[in-house]
This record gives C-alpha cells, sequence and structure tokens, in this order.
C-alpha cells in the first residue's frame, strides 16, 4: 500500500509473517561426474513429485550432453529417509534413463529402502553397492 504527500512517498507492508526470500531455486540433488560415471544424490530426506522430475532432467541433460555415455549411473539414496512412491518411481525412471543408454544403474540405499525395493521386487533393476567407499571407487 502507498500514500502519496507532495514530495515524499510511504510504503506500509500490512503481513506480520516474516518474508522468506529465495533468490535460487533449492537444487534436488547432487551431482558428481567422473569419467565413467554420473553419482546422483537427492537431498531428501524425502521426494517430492518436482524433485523427483527435475533429477531425471538433470540426469538426462548429462547424458545427453556427453559424447560418449558414462558407463554407470551411481544412485546415491543415502540422504533419503521416507521411502515414498516418488522415491520409488525416480529409482525406476533413472533406471530406465541409465538402460536406454546403454549405462548400468548402481544404487547406494539405506537398509529400510533396500527392504522395500526387495518386497516389490525391483531391486533387480540396479545392481546394489555395499558402502560409500565402493560407491567412490565406482566414480572414478
Amino acid at each position: 500500500m502507498q500514500y502519496s504527500n507532495q514530495k515524499t512517498t510511504l510504503e506500509f507492508i500490512t503481513s506480520n509473517r516474516p518474508s522468506i526470500r529465495q533468490d535460487q531455486p533449492r537444487t534436488p540433488a547432487e551431482m558428481r561426474l567422473g569419467p565413467n560415471a554420473i553419482l546422483v544424490r537427492p537431498l531428501g530426506p524425502g521426494i517430492e513429485r518436482e524433485e523427483a522430475a527435475a533429477i531425471v532432467g538433470l540426469v538426462a541433460t548429462e547424458f545427453r550432453d556427453r559424447k560418449t555415455p558414462p558407463k554407470r549411473l551411481l544412485v546415491d539414496l543415502s540422504t533419503v529417509s521416507v521411502p515414498s512412491s516418488m522415491a520409488i518411481g525416480l529409482l525406476l525412471e533413472l533406471a530406465r534413463v541409465a538402460e536406454e543408454q546403454g549405462s548400468v544403474p548402481h544404487l547406494y540405499a539405506p537398509r529400510k529402502m533396500l527392504e522395500v525395493l526387495r518386497m516389490l521386487q525391483l531391486d533387480g533393476r540396479y545392481t546394489m553397492v555395499v558402502s560409500e567407499r565402493r560407491l567412490a571407487e565406482l566414480l572414478r
């Protein structure tokens, strides 16, 4: 709201809520690139629909921008604590993208997520990675 008084303009803010200003949107995942691999780590703790779509878009763009596709797509779900349907959908879509490019999808995930994948019989889509150290080795 603005009030004008000949030479001066006064501006009043009528909201009691604090203003949260985000100049840049939050990145949904961390990506690390190796010569023969792409590592993607969603930031968690959960994965929403928009985040899943953005992550798939980031990975697909990285595959498209490379002259030769990497041998491996490494998915690290260590920061995701909620095994939601969006997380499962993200895993299925990332596996599809990797396989279309001739890359082998690998997964490092918490035990809870692995149990859900086994129960849904989806654990066969990925090569399971047993430790963060092994994940780092695969990125090289």
